[in-house]
């Protein structure tokens, strides 16, 4: 995962050099409250005030590369709710 499907969704995010994982800023200032939204579509992320980045979320994509292709359109719906 790269993150130019959530780039192409409208989401801002910061590509890690290399790991498992990115944070992407939350479209809302509580970040809680959109890994919340996430969660109603099956989507699990992490709050990223958990790891010294309040307002945004971690998304770990250490899962099948249809996973995560499949939360895509998820992400899209989600984001268009806070839009």
């Amino acid at each position: 995962m790269n993150g130019d499907g959530l780039i192409a969704a409208g989401y801002n995010i910061t590509k890690p050099d290399a790991t498992f994982y990115l944070f992407m800023k939350s479209p809302i200032e509580d970040d809680v409250a959109f890994v919340r939204a996430l969660q109603k579509r099956r989507i699990l992320t992490v709050p990223g005030r958990g790891f010294g980045g309040p307002g945004y979320i971690r998304i770990a994509f250490c899962v099948d590369d249809e996973t995560i292709t499949r939360a895509m359109d998820g992400f899209a719906e989600t984001l268009k709710e806070y839009k």
